[in-house]
């Protein structure tokens, strides 16, 4: 056959390990302040304590019922009961426990039980992943934390670090890298499918005004009071001390620079997971923002970004752009549809792949030359994961296994949104030293690698 070539367009407890650990597994160290208990069987129920209940905690909650769920951790118990019952699954959850004890603050519930908990998983927004993850890794239980890991760079490395350093099992919440699209995704390159990808495409099309004020209410209306339900000092958190206001601490906090990482920050972990793991691209050298106004403070409608990475051995350098909020990517071939929620595309040498959003439903482009390779496809190497990241994460904890987007692997994926959210801040192309932690070309956006403000006191961190 010939070749076609394409161009892209311009633990209060540590479970005994009584299992043979696989290739690849955590060799755990132990600390003194939580010993193995070899009393307590390998398969008896996680106890774990959730701390944020609405948005994807309800998804933590449904997920995690098979174990025991010993606290609840909200700043708002009023508006996160309401949550879970608004939802016929979550509801049906949380009336499996209800021994749980309720928490407004973390660090009281810590004091109160620590010697309870074995593991927490983390579902509150981006500004404070970081305290709440240091707190939980120097209390060396496991740790599972919604994506991107944390706000920024800085953060994502001390975390990163702490997370080895603890020997706990950590997962980060990109569902995705324990779906069956990514295994294919990285199955398919590898086997040379496409042959050498050069080129990759991804993007998410969602327009919300969580993502932009530009896109909701006035930022700078007045003052409001908290609803009686809501410990606002403990939702500010680490953050820098400001008047109540609803579309801050509900629903918009991503669209703030002080608080989350825009869509890039809440997207870009989820549509650029394949081509990092298929391509094992490394950290970028640098990346280029173009948006539309951007507000102080907050984040833009709309943007696009043009990432380089190195050639890794035979393979060849390779050009990642991101579009979102209402920009979108040339047509690979004629006809394609772009959902909406995103995805990425693959150019090779030899050929196009496409993913769909959470590097779901791999597939050869055109539809006819899937066809033609349909019955000739490469053989399923990459063991699978039944019952998405929660259940992998539970299990790794039982086996003393990796999860496929522990903090180790998590981190450079983190990292690469979290450049390009540093970029569009900046508003200027970024070059990137990855070992060194430094901005290159611009001493003056080296201050958006870091958290920007002083930590308020009293968090730990």
């Amino acid at each position: 056959m010939k070749t076609r070539t394409f161009a892209a367009p311009s633990s209060r407890r540590e479970f005994l390990q009584t299992s043979a650990l696989a290739a690849g597994s955590l060799l755990f160290t132990r600390g003194s302040a939580q010993v193995a208990d070899p009393a307590k069987p390998v398969n008896a129920r996680l106890q774990i304590a959730l701390l944020g209940v609405g948005g994807r905690g309800k998804a933590a909650l449904t997920a995690l019922q098979g174990e025991q769920i010993v606290a609840f951790c909200d700043v708002d118990h009023v508006r996160g009961r309401e949550e879970l019952a608004a939802n016929r699954i979550s509801s049906a959850a949380l009336a499996r426990f209800p021994e749980a004890k309720w928490f407004h603050d973390y660090r009281v519930m810590f004091e109160e039980m620590a010697d309870q908990i074995d593991a927490v998983a983390v579902s509150v927004p981006d500004f404070m992943h970081y305290a709440i993850g240091m707190t939980v890794l120097r209390q060396r239980k496991h740790l599972f934390m919604e994506k991107p890991l944390c706000r920024c760079i800085t953060e994502v490395r001390a975390l990163r670090t702490a997370a080895a350093s603890a020997g706990v099992v950590t997962q980060m919440g990109n569902q995705g890298r324990a779906a069956e699209g990514i295994r294919l995704a990285r199955e398919w390159v590898q086997a040379g499918l496409i042959g050498r990808v050069h080129t990759v495409h991804a993007w998410n099309n969602t327009v919300s005004s969580s993502y932009s004020l530009a896109l909701g209410p006035d930022p700078d209306a007045a003052d409001e009071t908290p609803p009686p339900s809501l410990r606002y000092d403990l939702w500010q958190g680490v953050a820098p001390e400001r008047p109540y206001r609803k579309i801050r601490s509900h629903g918009s906090w991503r669209g703030y620079v002080d608080y989350g990482t825009g869509r890039l920050g809440d997207w870009a972990c989820h549509q650029l997971d394949a081509a990092v793991y298929a391509l094992d691209l490394g950290a970028p050298l640098s990346v280029e923002p173009a948006t539309t106004a951007l507000p102080p403070g907050t984040f833009p409608v709309s943007s696009s970004l043009d990432y380089t990475f190195a050639a890794r051995g035979e393979n060849p350098p390779v050009r990642i752009r991101w579009f979102d909020g209402g920009i979108l990517p040339p047509q690979p071939v004629p006809g394609f549809k772009f959902n909406d929620a995103g995805g990425s595309i693959f150019y090779g040498d030899k050929g196009i792949m496409t993913v769909g959003s959470h590097s779901a439903n791999a597939r050869l482009l055109p539809d006819a030359r899937m066809a033609e390779l349909r019955a000739s496809l490469p053989p399923k190497t990459i063991p699978r994961i039944v019952g998405g990241p929660h259940v992998e994460w539970v299990n790794a904890i039982r086996a003393g296994t990796r999860c496929g987007s522990d903090f180790q692997n998590a981190a450079p994926l983190a990292e690469i949104a979290l450049l390009g959210v540093a970029a569009i801040r900046a508003h200027s192309r970024l070059e990137w030293d990855a070992a060194a932690g430094r901005v290159t070309n611009s001493p003056t956006a080296q201050r958006f690698i870091g958290p920007g403000y002083d930590y308020r006191p009293g968090w730990g961190v």
